[in-house]
């Protein structure tokens, strides 16, 4: 996790920018976050680019790329965030569709985990798409990302952490993260300061799973 401490600086590009977007506003709309994410991204592929990732050495040093499962990939994420990380209920295949609507056909493996009280929205999805249903998975979390949002409209802090979420697509795995853990201590300093916190989680979250797929 050293590697990935040491470029948490990106991250802290997204407080910036978000703390001057929302200058005297009490909300941000849906669409200059949409905005935001996509400048923040643009502005973090030139400052971290998929080669510059260090690989992943199996445990005999012979050279060989260690390729991760879904729930490494989970445990990689649960190590960085450490107690920020509040998913902790695994999703059956039969919820997941009910919830977004994709069906076991459409992925070679996915992995679900949200939080068990539905007062908390924490969640975390990777799903290992089939080539030929990449772009159906997208729209389906995309489609899910907006239910919450709109779900979540009379909760204030939810509703910065909805929209605070991120939608990822590396290689072949739609990745989704909608996390920030508590944001109590926050919620006197306004939606923009929840908003910046929990983006900040969820780029961290990211930012590990890249690394680990994209070895």
């Amino acid at each position: 996790m050293e590697n990935s401490i040491c470029k948490i600086k990106i991250f802290m590009l997204i407080c910036s920018l978000f703390l001057l977007c929302g200058c005297g506003q009490e909300e941000l709309a849906e669409e200059d976050l949409v905005d935001g994410r996509e400048a923040v991204r643009e502005q973090s592929t030139e400052e971290v680019e998929a080669g510059n990732f260090p690989l992943f050495w199996d445990s005999a040093g012979e050279g060989e790329r260690q390729f991760y499962t879904l729930p490494e990939l989970e445990e990689e994420v649960k190590e960085l965030l450490g107690d920020n990380y509040w998913p902790e209920v695994n999703l059956s295949a039969a919820e997941l569709e009910r919830l977004t609507g994709i069906t076991e056909d459409m992925y070679v493996d996915f992995l679900a985990e949200r939080q068990m009280l539905d007062a908390h929205i924490d969640t975390m999805i990777i799903i290992h798409a089939k080539e030929d249903y990449v772009g159906t998975i997208e729209q389906a979390i995309e489609t899910y990302r907006s239910s919450l949002i709109e779900q979540n409209k009379s909760y204030p802090q939810n509703l910065s952490k909805a929209r605070a979420s991120r939608i990822e697509t590396i290689n072949d795995y739609i990745c989704f993260v909608q996390l920030g853990a508590d944001t109590t201590p926050l919620a006197d300093r306004g939606n923009e300061a929840v908003m910046a916190h929990c983006l900040e989680e969820n780029e961290k979250a990211l930012y590990v799973l890249e690394q680990a797929i994209l070895q």
